[in-house]
């Protein structure tokens, strides 16, 4: 399996932060070509850092609100029994792989259950079965005769809807044949199983009743004619080596899964997209030892085990432009920091093992990463030496921060020679460029993601930005507002929300104007006039607008 490094900048990313970790992987990438290393960039992806992937055209790092281990980071395959599978043939696997559980599927993938070894003991031993006829302690059994032809390792002599699954009774013919029917209820069931040895006139007994299975067991040979009758009469004959009671014995084994009670009360079943800390202490503390993992459409990907969370982390964090535990991306805490670059203070976080730590005093982590390059002789192309370009020179804001050192304008000219561009030049079209509640207007900002609802007698607005420094709702609040009131009056609408989001850390804020019935209402604590925090609302779909019906409900009352 090839590593995985994350490469991630701090919690507010800026083009330093996303550039540095964008250009580190593909040095890295370079140097390594076996393992994997996948810059991100920690919640909302700033306008200017992606103008600049647009701008040399590269590919930006993916976005990720965390980086928390999920269940399919973990998950590992394992081997399914088939629906179709006879409970027989399922211990044997069971015993064969020296494990408890194991996953049943469709030959499709479909997941259906576990397969447990104490849920067949329990149901072998009739344990909290009310009615013997439904469990293993009972003469009924569900199956097929080719099933039942399996687990027998019988030779089918004659086969009528051999596929077909039905409820059979089995009884063992082990009486004097003139007491065979007082004994055997042929004639009130048309679906028995009758088991007899070497006993001619019992056998000829079976075939003239014609019962729905004759098992003849025993390593004699069958009598003739027994076949023909047999066969004339529309009975399926198996022959096997086995003795009658073993034949009983395994019979019970012969259903399919599938109509088996798989799973043991409880059953921990996974999204491939919980996360691990939700469920860790739920896994620990289950009586299983592994938990299925399926997606959206029922489909097996695969299982966790409890050895699993014992296990080293999957995966590798390499840090650039921060070194503080409080500014890592969400969830970077579960993975070991191999790795920092950095120009900031030593604020660092503690570490297992010896670590990589590039560091020094200069304007911008972009310009450590771009001497390294130079230091390994690594080529470095056009596209990402442009995106270097552009965090370089937004955080020594083109070389006239107090905090440019000469080795920034070394590398600067370096870069600009690479690139094509001129540091003036890219930061000229930086400039024009911010983020919606900086650069754009009132009205492109409530109604860019509006959407309207109704609800009873209530009609509503909600709007949704994405924004990592929420004060700018609070130095607009006022023009918002107005614009929204404004839109109210115009469309008849009783309530406005405009949700502004930080998806990094998680929360949103809300401004509200419309009916103060409404307004008095909500469910949120006030933070300013007409601002409502809400933490751990990111989803205006989800979360937000279950909540306003709910809110908009109780008023109907």
């Amino acid at each position: 399996m090839r590593d995985t490094y994350y490469i991630s900048g701090h919690r507010n990313p800026d083009a330093d932060s996303i550039a540095s970790a964008y250009a580190l992987a593909e040095l890295r990438r370079a140097q390594n070509p076996d393992a994997d290393y996948v810059p991100v960039c920690p919640g909302v992806f700033p306008e200017r850092p992606a103008h600049l992937f647009r701008r040399f055209g590269v590919t930006p790092p993916q976005r990720r609100n965390d980086l928390y281990l999920r269940m399919r980071d973990l998950l590992r395959p394992a081997p399914a029994i088939l629906a179709g599978t006879s409970l027989f043939e399922a211990v044997t696997i069971l015993r064969e792989r020296g494990i408890q559980q194991l996953p049943v599927t469709e030959e499709s993938g479909r997941y259906l259950g576990m397969m447990s070894a104490l849920s067949l003991l329990s149901r072998l031993l009739n344990i909290g079965a009310e009615d013997g006829a439904e469990s293993f302690a009972g003469r009924r059994i569900r199956s097929s005769i080719t099933l039942m032809a399996g687990v027998l390792e019988a030779e089918m002599l004659s086969a009528f809807d051999s596929e077909k699954i039905s409820d059979f009774d089995v009884y063992v013919a082990a009486m004097r044949a003139e007491s065979f029917e007082e004994h055997i209820p042929v004639r009130e069931n048309k679906n028995l199983v009758v088991i007899v040895g070497n006993r001619t006139e019992i056998l000829w007994k079976v075939i003239d009743n014609g019962v729905r299975l004759l098992v003849i067991t025993g390593t004699e040979d069958v009598p003739g004619g027994v076949v023909a009758a047999a066969k004339l009469r529309g009975v399926s004959v198996l022959r096997t080596d086995l003795d009658s009671a073993t034949v009983t014995r395994r019979l019970k084994f012969s259903m399919p899964v599938e109509l088996a009670e798989m799973s043991v009360a409880g059953t921990l079943v996974l999204s491939p997209d919980d996360r691990l800390r939700d469920f860790r202490t739920r896994i620990l503390r289950s009586p299983s030892e592994l938990f299925p993992v399926v997606d959206g459409n029922g489909m097996l990907l695969g299982v966790i085990s409890k050895k699993t969370l014992s296990e080293p982390p999957p995966h590798r964090m390499i840090l650039v432009d921060h070194n503080e535990p409080e500014q890592r991306i969400p969830g970077a805490e579960e993975l070991p920091v191999v790795e920092i670059v950095d120009h900031h203070r030593i604020g660092t976080i503690g570490t297992t093992s010896p670590i990589r730590f590039t560091g020094d005093v200069v304007g911008s982590t972009c310009t450590l990463v771009a001497k390294m390059f130079r230091e390994a002789g690594v080529p470095l192309g056009a596209g990402t030496a442009g995106v270097l370009l552009g965090g370089l020179i937004s955080d020594t804001l083109v070389l006239k921060s107090p905090t440019t050192t000469p080795l920034d304008r070394e590398i600067c000219a370096w870069l600009e020679k690479l690139c094509g561009v001129t540091a003036r030049e890219l930061m000229r079209e930086l400039l024009k460029i911010n983020s919606p509640l900086t650069a754009k207007s009132a009205a492109d900002v409530i109604n860019g993601d509006r959407k309207n609802y109704t609800s009873g007698r209530f009609r509503f607005a909600l709007s949704q930005v994405e924004e990592s420094n929420l004060q700018l709702l609070h130095l607009r609040r006022e023009e918002l507002e107005k614009e929204m009131r404004a839109v109210c009056v115009a469309g008849g609408i009783h309530f406005f929300g405009l949700l502004v989001t930080d998806a990094v850390r998680e929360v949103s804020e809300m401004l509200a104007v419309g009916d103060e019935e409404i307004i008095r209402s909500l469910h949120y604590t006030r933070v300013a006039e007409g601002i409502f925090e809400l933490p751990g609302v990111l989803s205006r779909k989800k979360q937000l607008l279950p909540q306003m019906l709910a809110v908009l409900a109780e008023l109907e009352i």
